[in-house]
């Protein structure tokens, strides 16, 4: 058995619920539980109110993994994600717990799946001639030679631009055509996709803006920009951080317009996470037709808990 096989999953879109059905089940293992993280950006230290990343008292409960593992400035892939994460699940089952991985990065979740996205093609010099060109025309670029890659990332995501546009230009594909061959080595033992209904996500997401922001999400981002960190680096890509580089670059007073903005930048992203995952293979999916409690017993219950 492979270690993926001896772990548990719960996935989704963001603010769908994860992180707290996650702890609801690890709750109920007799033989206790470690929640492993699967976030892209909870990887980074600093960037902590934007990411959700568990609380103290959360982390005083259960052992929380691949957490704070970088700073803004080093280089992590999901090469480098993939090798820690195996190494936490080790830990884990040599301690005799369950390891529970929680996140919404399909990209994570798929290169722990054994989908090796990151055996692609590098060219330090080629990706160097890309960064030195605006970020305009290698998104043109990108349209030209990888459609519905483009379609799929921002217009100003300088770093999966520059990536994609590597690729397509080293192998003279698409990354669907690279990909589409590529089937998952392993699943692990249960996978659970959280999927609450359009509207109840929508009001999640809402309600989750306004509290990270109440916490001082743009007091957060100001220190990380004061420490030196530029706008355009990787993590600050990320959803709301992006909007909210933008709100303090613009001056703009009104914190109202910036929550519409991470809003509605979430809404979309969450649709483009739940399109991912559910092409994925998953055991469960949770519509939240029962509340976080009960799910949490039936999947203990199918894991023999």
């Amino acid at each position: 058995m492979s270690l993926l096989q001896q772990c548990v999953a719960i996935v989704g879109p963001t603010a769908s619920g994860k992180s707290s059905l996650g702890l609801e089940l690890a709750r109920l293992i007799p033989t206790g539980a470690s929640i492993l993280n699967l976030d892209s950006v909870q990887i980074y230290r600093d960037f902590d109110i934007g990411t959700a990343k568990p609380s103290s008292s959360e982390r005083q409960e259960f052992t929380h993994h691949l957490l704070d593992l970088a700073s803004w400035h080093e280089a992590f892939d999901v090469a480098k994600f993939r090798e820690k994460a195996l190494a936490a699940v080790r830990q884990v089952l040599a301690a005799g717990k369950l390891p529970i991985f929680v996140g919404g990065s399909p990209l994570y979740y798929r290169v722990l799946c054994g989908q090796d996205f990151h055996s692609l093609p590098h060219d330090p010099k080629l990706r160097a001639k890309i960064a030195s060109m605006p970020i305009t025309s290698s998104y043109e670029a990108l349209k030209d030679l990888d459609p519905a890659r483009a379609l799929a990332l921002h217009p100003n995501d300088h770093f999966r631009i520059a990536r994609a546009l590597e690729i397509a230009m080293l192998t003279g594909k698409t990354l669907a055509e690279l990909t589409s061959t590529r089937a998952f080595g392993v699943s692990p033992r249960l996978s659970v996709l959280c999927s609450p209904p359009p509207e109840l996500l929508e009001q999640r997401i809402i309600a989750r803006s306004q509290a990270m922001l109440a916490r001082g999400w743009v007091a957060e981002v100001k220190a990380i920009l004061a420490a030196g960190c530029p706008p355009t680096a990787k993590p600050l890509q990320a959803i709301g951080y992006k909007q909210i580089v933008g709100h303090l670059v613009a001056g703009e007073p009104r914190l109202e317009h910036l929550q519409e903005s991470i809003v509605v930048a979430t809404r979309r992203y969450a649709r483009k996470q739940r399109m991912y995952f559910r092409k994925m293979k998953l055991s469960w999916v949770w519509g939240h037709e029962c509340d976080e409690s009960a799910l949490a017993r039936a999947i203990a219950k199918e894991l023999g808990f």
